[in-house]
């Protein structure tokens, strides 16, 4: 009896459908040099404004008012920062944004913890339209807001003052807060809580040893965030300052952009907007990775 040894098939044979599969599943060379050229082009229009502003604080008068407009200064001046450092208004705005902005974000992660961890932890009546409630008011315009907020800030005799303008944030800082990190809470097992408890902890000691470092990643989240809508905010600030004569730094910047010796000091205006969103910038990179690692580690369930 005559055995016939069947010889697999040369591998070669296999090499289209090897191809074919990897067309199919979108890993063909030349499509991956066309995605990566669109999101190079897209990502330098996106960035160009950026640049467009930088290059802008260092151009001299001469290059600002000339009729082509050039990409690159003919030479770097730094008048437009000494002009913006030297203006009366801007430190004083500068030191009220930051107390503003430090103390509603302290404000409204301390209160909006807390009232997640109840949200999170413990059943009540109530507890979903709560819920629903914290994810509607983050839906409504600020704008729609401005007219209860102030006749409520009259009332209490806090119009004009930082305390007053702190305090309005937190209408936007606290259901951002508590909605966010009610998902980070939810992902804490119970059960590490009632071992803690077992081991001899109190409800506080479970609390600072488990439930808070777990959390930290989405602290860390909420803050960020929430230090940019109160760092960036103009609307609140402008109408509840209004009657005492202070700014934060977004108001005087609108103000030292509409004003007659300043109108058309281009230079100046972007060196402006450059000082007043650079803390801004520089607190997104510091925290950049934990902000990353925050967006996901509550994101499995809630």
């Amino acid at each position: 009896m005559t055995v016939v040894a069947h010889k697999p098939a040369p591998a070669v044979a296999d090499a289209p459908k090897v191809k074919a599969k990897a067309r199919a599943t979108g890993r063909s060379s030349a499509a991956t040099w066309i995605w990566n050229l669109l999101g190079l082009g897209f990502a330098l229009v996106m960035a160009f404004p950026i640049y467009w502003m930088i290059i802008t604080t260092f151009k001299t008068n001469k290059d600002l008012i000339a009729q082509d407009p050039t990409f690159w200064p003919s030479s770097f001046s730094f008048e437009s920062y000494k002009t913006v450092l030297n203006d009366t208004e801007f430190w004083p705005s500068l030191q009220n944004t930051l107390f503003i902005t430090l103390g509603a974000v302290a404000m409204g992660l301390i209160v909006g913890f807390l009232a997640a961890i109840g949200v999170a932890r413990f059943n009540f009546r109530g507890r979903s339209f709560f819920i629903v409630t914290m994810l509607v008011v983050q839906m409504v315009p600020l704008l729609a807001l401005i007219v209860p907020l102030y006749v409520v800030m009259n009332n209490a005799g806090m119009t004009g003052t930082l305390v007053g303008v702190m305090l309005a944030y937190l209408v936007f800082t606290v259901p951002y807060v508590v909605w966010t990190l009610r998902s980070f809470i939810v992902n804490i097992p119970a059960e590490l809580d009632e071992a803690a408890m077992v081991d001899g902890c109190t409800q506080w000691g479970a609390f600072f040893r488990i439930i808070l470092p777990l959390t930290l990643p989405g602290l860390i989240t909420t803050g960020v965030y929430s230090w940019i809508q109160a760092w960036n905010e103009f609307i609140v600030a402008n109408t509840l300052l209004a009657t005492g004569g202070q700014k934060t730094a977004m108001a005087w910047l609108t103000f030292y952009a509409t004003t007659p010796t300043r109108g058309a000091d281009y230079g100046a205006q972007m060196a402006g907007a450059l000082l007043v969103s650079l803390p801004v910038i520089v607190l997104f990179v510091f925290f950049q990775k934990k902000v990353s690692a925050g967006l996901t580690a509550g994101a499995v369930k809630g």
